[in-house]
C-alpha cells in the first residue's frame, strides 16, 4: 500500500470505530440501554420500511443485508423486548410483516435525533467547500461499496 491508501485505510476504521463507539455511548446512556446498536438498526429499518409497506421479513433481510435467520433471531429478541410485532399478511399468509411498537418508534426519533446531531456537529467544523468535497467522496465510496 502506499501512503494514501495507508492513510486511507486508517481512517475507514477508525471512523468506523469512532461512529459505533458513539452510538453505543449514546443507547447505554438513555432509556434505551437494553439495545445494542444492531438491534437499533433493525428497528431503524422497520421503521423506514414500515412507512411505505416494505417492511415484510423478506424485504428487511434485503434490506439490512442480512440472512432472513438472523433477521428471525433479530426479531424474535426485540418482540420479547417489546420493541417490534410480527403480523401475518391478511391475504397472503406466507408473507409476515415486522411492525414497530409505540416504543420502537419512540427509540428510533431517539437514534434519528443522536444522527442529525452528529451530523450538525461535524458540519459546523467544516466549510462549505470541505462538505461538498466530503459529501462528493462518500457518494463515490458508498457507489463503490454497493457494487462489491
Amino acid at each position: 500500500m502506499n501512503l494514501y491508501e495507508e492513510q486511507l485505510n486508517h481512517f475507514f476504521v477508525s471512523v468506523f470505530n469512532d461512529i459505533l463507539r458513539l452510538e453505543e455511548e449514546s443507547l447505554a446512556k438513555g432509556e434505551y440501554k437494553n439495545l445494542s446498536v444492531n438491534e437499533m438498526h433493525v428497528i431503524e429499518a422497520v421503521c423506514d420500511a414500515a412507512k411505505d409497506g416494505t417492511n415484510t421479513m423478506k424485504e428487511l433481510s434485503a434490506k439490512l443485508q442480512i440472512t432472513a435467520s438472523s433477521l428471525t433471531i433479530s426479531v424474535k429478541t426485540l418482540e420479547q423486548k417489546g420493541y417490534l410485532i410480527r403480523e401475518k399478511s391478511e391475504h397472503d399468509k406466507r408473507k409476515v410483516f415486522v411492525c414497530p411498537t409505540e416504543i420502537a418508534i419512540k427509540a428510533y426519533d431517539h437514534h434519528h435525533a443522536f444522527h442529525e446531531q452528529l451530523i450538525g456537529n461535524v458540519s459546523k467544523t467544516l466549510n462549505e467547500a470541505e462538505m461538498a468535497a466530503l459529501t462528493l467522496a462518500l457518494g463515490t465510496l458508498h457507489r463503490f461499496f454497493l457494487s462489491q
